[in-house]
C-alpha cells in the first residue's frame, strides 16, 4: 500500500505523543487479557516477562497454566559442560523437579486450566504424587504428560492420586509410562478426551482385561474422544464399550504383535482413525462402521489384497475420507469410494512406505452414485506415477459437483508442468478449480 508523506507524518504524530517517547500500550491492557495472552506461552517464557516492569513482575503467577519442558533447561543454567552427559541429565532432573515444585507453589491463581510436563531421561518420578495432588486440589482441567526414560531405567508408574482427579476434561499420556493399577479404582467423571500414545499396559499380554479398557469401563461416563497407539498390545478377546464416544483412533506399530480380538461398541461414533498392519479382525471392525461420518485410514503392509469384500453394504453417512495409500492398497480405496455415495471430501496422502507393485489402481464399474457428492479433492505427495494419474483421471471424470482439486507436490517438481498435465484431463464439473501447491 502506498500513501503520501503528509498522511504518513500525520499518522505518526497521532500515534506518538512525543518525538522520542515510547508508548507501552500492552501493559495498560486489563489483567485478565494479559494473563490470557501469557497462557499461549510456555511457562518458562511467561516467567521471563517478569523483568519487563513492576506491573509484569508477578503477572505470570496468575496464569492458570503450567507448561514445562525439561529439555529446554540449558547447560549454562546448570553450570555444567556439555561433555559429561550423565552429570548434565542428573542435574537437569534435579533442577526440573525444583522448577515444577517452585512454580506450583508460587502460582496464585485458583483453578489450574492446563498442567503439561515434558520430561526426557532419567527421573524417578518421586515428586509426581505431590504435584498431582496440588493440581487436583486446584481443579485441573487438562493434564498432558510426556516421559522418555533411559533404557536402563524402569518406566514411570503413575501414583494413586492420579486416578481420582474428578475435574479432568482432557488427559494425554505418552512415552515410558506404565498404566497398571488392578487394585485401584478409576474416577474421571468429567473426562471427555483421552489420548494414550506409546504407553505400556503391564500384564496385558495375558487373559486379563487390559488396564486401559478397565479405565474406560464405566469410569469415563462422558468420554467423547479416545485414541491409543502402542506396540505392546494384548492377546485374546476384549471389548471397548463407550456409548458416548464420537472419535476413536487406533494405531499399532508392531507387526509381530500377538493375535487379539477387539469388539467396539460405540453407537455415537462419528470419526474413526485407524493405522495398523493387516489383521483379520480389522475386517470385522469395518463391518460395524456403517454410521461413521469421518474416516481416516492408513493400511500398512502388503496383505490387504488377500481378502475379499470387507465392508458393510454402504457407508451412507461418510462425508470425509482421509486415506494413506502405500502402493498395495489401491483396491481398498476403490471399494471405499464405491461404498460412500455421500462422500464430500477426499484426502489422499502418499505413505512413507509407498512402493510400486502389481496391485495397480483399477477403475470401478460405472455407477452414477460414485463420487456424486464429492466437492473437494486433495492429493498430498503427488508425483505423477501411473496409478496416481489413473486415480486422478477417474475422480475428475466422475465427480460432477467437484469445486476444488488440490495437488501438493515435492519441492523438486515443477508446479507449472504438473498443472499443465492435469489440465488436459477431462472434467465432469465445469466449475472445478485445479490447484498445485
Amino acid at each position: 500500500m502506498v500513501e503520501s508523506s503528509t498522511q504518513s507524518n500525520s499518522k505518526r504524530q497521532t500515534l506518538s505523543p512525543g518525538k522520542d517517547a515510547v508508548v507501552d500500550r500492552i501493559s495498560s491492557l486489563p489483567e485478565s487479557l494479559l494473563c490470557h495472552i501469557l497462557s499461549f506461552l510456555p511457562t518458562k517464557d511467561s516467567i521471563a516477562t517478569s523483568i519487563l516492569s513492576t506491573r509484569w513482575k508477578l503477572l505470570w503467577t496468575l496464569v492458570p497454566k503450567l507448561d514445562l519442558d525439561s529439555y529446554k533447561i540449558s547447560t549454562s543454567e546448570l553450570s555444567l559442560d556439555d561433555d559429561d552427559d550423565d552429570d548434565v541429565e542428573d542435574a537437569r532432573a534435579i533442577m526440573f523437579a525444583h522448577v515444577v515444585s517452585s512454580v506450583l507453589a508460587k502460582q496464585e491463581c485458583g483453578e489450574l486450566q492446563t498442567f503439561r510436563l515434558r520430561w526426557l531421561y532419567g527421573w524417578d518420578g518421586s515428586h509426581l504424587d505431590a504435584w498431582f495432588r496440588t493440581a487436583a486440589a486446584r481443579k485441573v482441567k487438562e493434564l498432558d504428560l510426556e516421559v522418555l526414560m533411559h533404557s536402563d531405567v524402569e518406566n514411570l508408574k503413575l501414583p494413586p492420586s492420579f486416578f481420582s482427579c474428578r475435574t479432568l476434561v482432557v488427559l494425554k499420556l505418552s512415552g515410558d509410562i506404565d498404566i497398571d493399577t488392578p487394585s485401584l479404582s478409576f474416577n474421571f467423571p468429567s473426562l471427555k478426551i483421552l489420548h494414550l500414545v506409546e504407553v505400556s499396559f503391564p500384564g496385558t499380554i495375558s487373559s486379563q482385561e487390559p488396564s486401559f479398557l478397565r479405565l474406560l469401563s464405566g469410569c469415563c461416563p462422558v468420554l467423547e474422544d479416545f485414541s491409543f497407539g502402542t506396540d505392546d498390545f494384548f492377546e485374546g478377546e476384549c471389548k471397548l464399550c463407550v456409548p458416548t464416544l464420537k472419535r476413536l483412533g487406533i494405531r499399532e506399530t508392531d507387526i509381530n504383535s500377538g493375535d487379539y480380538e477387539l469388539e467396539i461398541n460405540a453407537p455415537a461414533l462419528e470419526y474413526f482413525e485407524f493405522s495398523e498392519f493387516c489383521r483379520k479382525w480389522v475386517f470385522n471392525l469395518f463391518a460395524g462402521l456403517n454410521n461413521v461420518k469421518f474416516l481416516s485410514f492408513s493400511p500398512s503392509g502388503t496383505g490387504w489384497h488377500n481378502f475379499g469384500n470387507i465392508y458393510p453394504s454402504s457407508f451412507q453417512n461418510l462425508v470425509k475420507l482421509k486415506f494413506k495409500v502405500n502402493g498395495c492398497s489401491w483396491n481398498v480405496l476403490r471399494v471405499l469410494l464405491q461404498k460412500a455415495p455421500n462422500l464430500e471430501t477426499l484426502v489422499i496422502t502418499k505413505g512413507n512406505d509407498f512402493v510400486e507393485s502389481n496391485l495397480y489402481w483399477k477403475e470401478p464399474q460405472y455407477d452414477p452414485a460414485n463420487l456424486s457428492s464429492l466437492t473437494s479433492f486433495y492429493y498430498r505427495g503427488f508425483k505423477g506415477l501411473n496409478d496416481e494419474v489413473e486415480l486422478v483421471k477417474y475422480v475428475l471424470k466422475e465427480a460432477r459437483v467437484l469445486k476444488t482439486a488440490t495437488f501438493q507436490v515435492s519441492s523438486g517438481e515443477s508446479k507449472e508442468s504438473v498443472l499443465d498435465k492435469l489440465s488436459m484431463f477431462p472434467r465432469c464439473s465445469t466449475t472445478c478449480l485445479l490447484r498445485v501447491e
